[in-house]
């Protein structure tokens, strides 16, 4: 899914303003605060993650970052988030896509369109328009603005970091000295997880999802935290990934750590008991996808992962060539999930005699005899 994605439009944007400019204080001890990021315009699923995490008015909310772009209802989601950010516990950090008002005019912006949904479909979509309609970009840019400009004007003022007693939240990530990080790196910086920072604090990130960093060679999409570094990634991958799910950091009163997410995809009965007694599991991500196939079947090719020389067998159907090479066709896992008879699972996607599950944030396979064929129980988010 991460192949078709914008290039980098915001590298040269000479952008003066730094994290510091745009830097608010928060006292969050002693009060329940859930931080959610990356939502997408998936409007439904953040009101679901809302209800499951039991949000209420004793609690803050942090959004993170990345309210618009690739979900269905970019529109509905910023409307409806400038409304809970009207009350005194509701608080919205700036995201890279939430430029969107700024960059109507932007040379990537159509193409861009081709490959993704934006919040400019949904205005197209609302005023029954075209494209066509319009005689230049600048034409266009100019009726967005005219119906949605003080929503530009919203998305401008929101801070670029909030920062608490114990936690840094930002978008994608800080340089050494936190406070003179350019709001460009600090909305745009890839894999900060990775990295190490000199803040006596935890910094939460969205931004880059946390599947991008495998652990034990496991793609999960559950938060994931470093005490040592002090770094949380908290991206599940949710319109990006197509395993990916929409995640929730609470912070409680007491201080301690949870998580919590929720996704659209349907579940499916386990109606046979299935584990691996021995397997060491490998997961490739974007954007690291080329390999060498060898020998196969309908079912697995075995293959090597070119730039880390890892042997492995590959779903056949992963398997693409492209200019007399071969690539796997998204982020991959060769894990092989241990089930039990009536437990649900999320249902990723089915393959010749295997179906791609997820549970609990973690995606790998079983053989579909497992599974209750008959019926799927559809996912609880219905679209509005």
């Amino acid at each position: 899914m991460e192949s078709c994605r914008l290039a980098d439009s915001t590298a040269e944007r000479g952008d003066p303003v730094k994290l510091k400019d745009k830097l608010i204080q928060l006292d969050i001890r002693g009060r329940r605060t859930i931080v959610i990021s990356d939502i997408h315009g998936e409007l439904a699923l953040f009101k679901q993650l809302l209800k499951k995490t039991g949000w209420s008015d004793d609690d803050r909310l942090i959004i993170n970052g990345d309210i618009l772009d690739k979900g269905q209802d970019s529109l509905g989601t910023m409307k409806f988030i400038r409304e809970l950010a009207e009350s005194d516990n509701v608080y919205v950090i700036e995201g890279n896509c939430d430029r969107f008002f700024d960059e109507l005019e932007a040379d990537w912006l159509y193409a861009y369109m081709d490959c993704r949904h934006t919040a400019a479909h949904e205005f197209l979509r609302e005023t029954g328009t075209t494209l066509e309609d319009y005689p230049a970009q600048s034409d266009f840019a100019r009726a967005v603005l005219e119906q949605y400009g003080d929503f530009q004007q919203w998305f401008r003022n929101l801070p670029t970091a909030i920062e608490t007693e114990d936690y840094l939240f930002v978008h994608a990530g800080i340089e050494a000295d936190y406070l003179e990080t350019p709001r460009e790196v600090a909305l745009t910086m890839p894999e900060f997880y990775s990295r190490t920072h000199h803040l006596d604090k935890t910094v939460v990130v969205g931004h880059y999802p946390a599947a991008n960093f495998v652990e034990d060679g496991l793609y999960s999409h559950e938060v994931k935290v470093n005490q040592a570094r002090r770094i949380i990634a908290l991206d599940g991958g949710n319109q990006v990934k197509a395993s990916g799910q929409l995640n929730a950091l609470i912070i409680e009163a007491d201080g301690s750590l949870d998580t919590m997410s929720v996704d659209a995809h349907p579940s499916r009965l386990v109606i046979q008991d299935f584990e691996v007694t021995l397997q060491e599991p490998h997961s490739f991500t974007f954007p690291d996808y080329e390999i060498k196939a060898f020998e196969g079947d309908a079912h697995f090719t075995f293959a090597e992962h070119l730039s880390s020389q890892t042997q492995l067998m590959v779903k056949t159907e992963w398997i693409k060539e492209q200019d007399g090479r071969h690539y796997l066709n998204d982020d991959y896992t060769d894990l092989f999930l241990d089930v039990t008879a009536g437990e649900e699972v999320k249902v990723v996607g089915e393959y010749a005699g295997y179906v791609l599950i997820k549970r609990n944030g973690l995606v790998g396979w079983v053989p579909e005899e497992v599974l209750d064929t008959s019926t799927d129980k559809a996912s609880d988010i219905s679209h509005v």
